[in-house]
């Protein structure tokens, strides 16, 4: 009977020798003077996990790749090509992906799920994806939802005006650049305020977020903050700290004497946040014994409705049903 290879490997054009370990689906570059380590390699390590790459949506067409196994990419720059069709058009577009490694050729596994509950059991197989592209129709809070169950995902958004071009485009051959993607870790905020869709949509940085919408004077979109994000203490004090000092308002900006008031409440219900994501009990349920205004019942009524949503631990869940009863009280007051 033959044995399964251990390993498989690629010598590249430019005489790199690339060596796959197919149980554990890591790989280490060879170069002349020896293993290469990638740039921003952890503990300068010379293995690196094969990039698991999740296309997710039925307008994906990746029939070009044997999905589920490993493939080959090109590299260009540092950067992985990964061509794809979507939408029925037969243009090949294509995606860069960050690799840290001087060869020009490198190894990927490519996934395609047309469904997220798909995508979700293709996870729980033991299978640990790295990188997640979608498009801009894809149910934002499904988004949120996936980004707070798999908080090391990378999700990159494909624009939808791109997908459009597509559809008129006669060329088989184009290639799509990198800022016809999103990053929803590296988005630019002035490219997506530009075409006048929801920050909250394309990045997986809170404090980003909070402080365009702030710049920008869009105090309910930082509220809303809260609610798609699982936001840490350290997250919260950096928000903080940017209320804080357009309550100073040491310029004397009319814009934000106008708005004080409103500040002040969205820092208050800040403070309160962390007390409720942190679960202090004691501390938060002396602030409920002080009571609070109307305006900032109700967005500590839905925080707490989201954190009894999300707990697994039964106690907690009691405790949160306990703060949502008693904050109910003040928002019908």
């Amino acid at each position: 009977m033959e044995e399964e290879p251990l390993y498989e490997e690629k010598k590249t054009p430019a005489g790199f020798l690339v060596k796959v370990r197919l149980a554990k689906m890591t790989y280490v570059v060879f170069t002349s003077r020896g293993p290469e380590i990638p740039k921003g390699s952890k503990n300068n390590s010379i293995i690196v996990p094969v990039p698991r790459i999740v296309f997710l949506g039925e307008d994906f067409d990746l029939s070009h790749f044997h999905t589920g196994e490993l493939s080959f990419v090109s590299v260009k720059a540092g950067k992985m090509v990964i061509p794809y069709q979507h939408g029925g058009s037969k243009e090949v577009k294509t995606i860069f992906l960050n690799s840290g490694s001087g060869s020009d050729i490198l190894p990927i596994i490519i996934y395609h799920f047309k469904k997220t509950q798909d995508f979700i059991v293709g996870s729980e197989l033991n299978n640990e994806f790295h990188h997640l592209v979608i498009d801009e129709d894809f149910p934002r809070q499904e988004m949120v939802s996936l980004k707070i169950r798999f908080p090391t995902l990378n999700i990159l958004i494909i624009k939808r005006k791109i997908v459009a071009q597509a559809k008129d485009s006669s060329a088989e051959n184009s290639v799509t650049t990198e800022k016809d993607v999103v990053n929803s870790d590296k988005v630019r905020a002035t490219d997506i305020i530009a075409s006048g869709s929801n920050l909250n949509m394309y990045s997986e940085n809170p404090v980003f977020l909070a402080r365009i919408h702030l710049r920008n004077m869009e105090l309910d979109k930082v509220r809303q903050i809260l609610l798609d994000f699982k936001l840490t203490q350290e997250d919260v004090v950096f928000i903080r700290t940017f209320l804080t000092v357009m309550l100073k308002n040491e310029n004397n900006k009319e814009e934000l004497r106008a708005n004080k008031e409103k500040i002040q409440i969205l820092d208050e219900i800040f403070r309160l946040a962390i007390l409720i994501f942190q679960k202090e009990v004691l501390e938060f349920e002396v602030e409920l014994d002080k009571g609070f205004s109307k305006e900032v019942a109700n967005m500590i009524y839905a925080l707490l409705e989201k954190s009894q949503e999300e707990t697994t631990n039964e106690e907690d869940g009691i405790m949160f049903w306990e703060w949502k009863y008693r904050t109910k009280r003040m928002v019908a007051a």
